[in-house]
């Protein structure tokens, strides 16, 4: 697989590079794939850094070699196919086109049923960022008193989201 400019700074605040932003997701590839595995991926994309334009990819994009795996999805416009990022080189591949990963709340395979539900904790006024960070704990407790496991994620600078997954059971209500 071939990756391209390595040496582009896509975070000029602090000059971190595409080759820097490739090695992070090798890096954490074993934590994150778990999360993305089966599930159909969009990709918002911002090929001059977050700064830059920046826009989304839904289906599979032009040139996506062959060997990454993708699925047909349902859509109220009609059926759609989109990647599947299964494994390392799929997850580098998808890095390469400068991306951040939006996935579906349900796996291919069963597009019909969510297992994962997502609270989206974002400050502004009045709220902190740490005001987000106390009500995603109080989240994860109150979760866990049903036997839900939850999973804390950021996606940017001044986010706080918290992925609940179900231990053994799906949520009631």
């Amino acid at each position: 697989m071939a990756l391209s400019n390595l040496d582009k700074v896509l975070y000029p605040a602090t000059g971190f590079t595409k080759a820097e932003v490739l090695h992070y997701y090798a890096t954490i590839a074993d934590v994150l794939l778990p999360h993305l595995r089966d599930r159909p991926v969009s990709f918002l994309r911002y090929p001059d850094g977050p700064d830059g334009q920046l826009f989304f990819t839904k289906n599979v994009p032009p040139g996506t070699p062959d060997w990454v795996t993708t699925a047909e999805v349902p859509r109220s416009e009609g059926p759609a196919r989109m990647v599947l990022v299964q494994d390392l080189a799929s997850l580098m591949w998808a890095a390469n086109l400068v991306t951040e990963f939006h996935t579906h709340q349900w796996v291919a395979q069963d597009p019909g049923e969510a297992d994962r539900l997502v609270f989206d904790l974002d400050p502004g006024p009045p709220a902190t960022i740490v005001q987000c960070c106390e009500v995603a704990l109080w989240l994860r407790e109150r979760l866990a008193a049903d036997g839900i496991e939850v999973y804390a994620k950021t996606s940017g600078p001044r986010d706080c989201i918290c992925w609940p997954r179900s231990a053994g059971r799906r949520p009631s209500g």
